[in-house]
C-alpha cells in the first residue's frame, strides 16, 4: 500500500509539474537587460552554453557589446567630460536602468530511502513546497565593474529554516583584451569552472568532489553534511584573479579564507590563506572570451564540437584549527588538518548535443592529533583520490538527460569501502524559465540507500 502511494504522490506532482505549471511572470535580470531569452546563454538554466561561458567570463556583458544590444538602458552617474579632467573630477560611471533583480524559487516532492547507523532501514516521502527560494542581484555598473549576488531560503528536516548570503562579489574588469580580472566578496571559486553545482543541469551537486570530509582518526572516511575538512571548497571568500589570453587559454589564481571554526570557512580560523590555481584550453568551438574568428558554428547555440582541458590544485593550512572527534572506546581526540593539497585535471568534451566532462582529483593532508588534555598524539599524512565523470543530452531542446558517476577511495582502515554514486535525472523545459526534472540518485554500495526526486524550478 506504502509504494502505491508513495508511486501516486510522484506521479501527480510529475503532470502537475509538467502540464500545469504557468508562465513567470517575468524572466531574470540579464535578461530584461538585453530583453533576449534566458537560452541565449543556457543550454537549459542554470547550465551555461559556450556563448554564455564567455558573457560571464566578460563580466556578465556581452562578448564585443555594442550600445544597441542595451535595451534598458543604464542611468548615468556624471558627464561623459569627466573622463577627460580625471582625477580632478570623479570619474563617471552608471547604474542598471531596472531594478536588477531575479527570483529562482524551487518545490520538490522527495521520495527518499536510507539505512541509519542501527542497520534499519528508514524511508521519507515529504511534499517540500518550496524547498529553496533564491533571490539573486546582479548587473554593471559602469565599464569595468559588476556584481552578483544571492541570498537563499532553504527549509530543514526539522521543519526550521535557514537564510544566508551564499554569493556577494564585485567583479572588475575585463583589462588588456580579456587577459585581467579581479573579484571580491563570496562567490563560486573559478577552481569549479564546468562542475559547480551552480553551473550543473543536474539537482543534485558532486558530493564526493565538495563535501568529502578529510578528517577523521585513520583519515576522512565519508561525506560530510557539515563540519569537517574540505576536499574542494564550494564557496569561498577571498580575492581571485582570472582571464583569458588567445581567445583559449584560461587561467585562475585565488587567495582565500580557509578553515574556520565551524569548517565553513566564513571564518578563518587562522592567520594563513588558501591558495588555488587552475589553467585550460580550449580546442575548437567559439572562444572562451566569445571569439568566433575561423570557426564555423552551428544555428543552435548549444552545439559545437570542442574538446577544453585543464589542471587544477589548492593548498590550505588549517593549524590550530580543530575538530573534535571520537574513537571507537569513547576517548575524545581533537585533530587539526595540519596542511592539505589537492590536485586534479580537467576534460569537457562537446560533440553536438553531447557534452560528456569530468574530473579526477588527488588529496593529500597531513592530519595532526591530540589527546584531550592538549598534548600531541599522533602526526601521520593520508591520501584519498575521486573522479566522476558526467553525460549531457540535448534529445530536444525542451527535454534534456544526465548521468553521472562518482568514485572516492578514502584513505582510512583497510576494511572501508569506496564511496561510489549514480546520479541521473531528465528535465523538460514547459517555458524557457520554467524547468521540471525528474532525478535518481543511488548509494550503489547499498541497495536500499538511494533517492527519487520530482522537482519544479521557476525563474523570474
Amino acid at each position: 500500500m506504502r509504494s502505491r502511494l508513495t508511486l501516486l504522490s510522484v506521479m501527480a506532482f510529475s503532470l502537475f509539474a509538467l502540464m500545469d505549471v504557468r508562465p513567470a511572470a517575468a524572466i531574470p535580470a540579464f535578461a530584461r537587460k538585453y530583453q533576449t531569452s534566458c537560452q541565449t546563454c543556457h543550454v537549459g538554466f542554470p547550465k551555461l552554453n559556450p556563448f554564455g561561458e564567455a558573457f560571464r567570463l566578460n563580466g556578465y556583458r556581452m562578448p564585443k557589446e555594442t550600445e544597441d544590444q542595451v535595451k534598458i538602458k543604464p542611468v548615468s552617474l556624471g558627464a561623459e567630460a569627466y573622463k577627460r579632467i580625471w582625477p580632478k573630477a570623479i570619474y563617471p560611471s552608471d547604474l542598471p536602468g531596472q531594478v536588477p533583480l531575479a527570483l529562482n524559487v524551487k518545490m520538490a516532492s522527495v521520495y527518499a530511502s536510507s539505512i541509519d547507523d542501527t542497520g534499519r532501514h528508514l524511508t521519507q516521502n515529504d511534499f517540500q513546497f518550496p524547498q529553496e527560494a533564491n533571490l539573486f542581484a546582479g548587473g554593471n555598473l559602469g565599464e569595468l565593474v559588476s556584481f552578483l549576488g544571492e541570498v537563499t531560503w532553504a527549509e530543514n528536516p526539522d521543519g526550521s529554516s535557514d537564510t544566508e548570503i551564499e554569493r556577494l562579489h564585485l567583479q572588475i574588469g575585463p583589462f588588456h583584451n580579456h587577459l585581467l580580472n579581479v573579484k571580491i566578496g563570496k562567490f563560486a571559486p573559478d577552481l569549479a569552472d564546468g562542475f559547480h553545482e551552480m553551473w550543473l543541469s543536474t539537482d543534485n551537486g558532486i558530493d564526493t568532489l565538495f563535501t568529502f570530509n578529510a578528517v577523521g582518526l585513520h583519515g576522512g572516511t565519508g561525506l560530510a553534511d557539515s563540519g569537517g575538512g574540505i576536499s574542494l571548497p564550494e564557496n569561498v571568500k577571498g580575492i581571485e584573479l582570472y582571464g583569458v589570453g588567445a581567445h583559449r587559454l584560461f587561467y585562475t589564481i585565488g587567495v582565500i579564507n580557509g578553515l574556520g571554526p565551524s569548517s565553513g570557512g566564513n571564518v578563518d580560523g587562522n592567520a594563513s590563506k588558501d591558495i588555488y590555481g587552475r589553467v585550460d584550453y580550449k580546442f575548437g568551438g567559439m572562444g572562451l572570451d566569445g571569439d568566433t574568428s575561423g570557426v564555423t558554428l552551428p544555428p543552435e547555440n548549444w552545439r559545437e564540437r570542442s574538446l577544453r582541458v585543464g589542471v587544477l590544485g589548492y593548498h590550505g593550512n588549517g593549524e590550530r584549527v580543530s575538530f573534535p572527534v571520537t574513537d571507537e572506546n569513547g576517548a575524545m581526540f581533537n585533530i587539526q588538518d595540519r596542511t592539505f593539497n589537492r590536485a586534479g585535471v580537467y576534460a569537457s568534451w562537446y560533440f553536438d548535443d553531447l557534452n560528456v566532462f569530468g574530473v579526477a582529483l588527488a588529496g593529500r593532508d597531513r592530519l595532526d592529533t591530540f589527546a584531550a588534555d592538549g598534548s600531541p598524539f599522533n602526526s601521520a599524512t593520508y591520501r584519498y583520490n575521486t573522479w566522476f565523470i558526467q553525460s549531457d543530452y540535448v534529445i530536444l531542446p525542451p527535454l534534456q538527460a544526465s548521468l553521472r558517476y562518482e568514485s572516492l577511495s578514502p584513505p582510512g582502515a583497510a576494511n572501508v569501502k569506496s564511496i561510489r554514486a549514480l546520479n541521473a535525472s531528465l528535465s523538460f523545459f514547459a517555458y524557457a524559465n520554467v524547468k521540471t526534472m525528474l532525478e535518481y540518485r543511488r548509494d550503489l554500495r547499498e541497495a536500499k540507500d538511494y533517492q527519487l526526486s520530482t522537482i519544479l524550478r521557476v525563474a523570474f
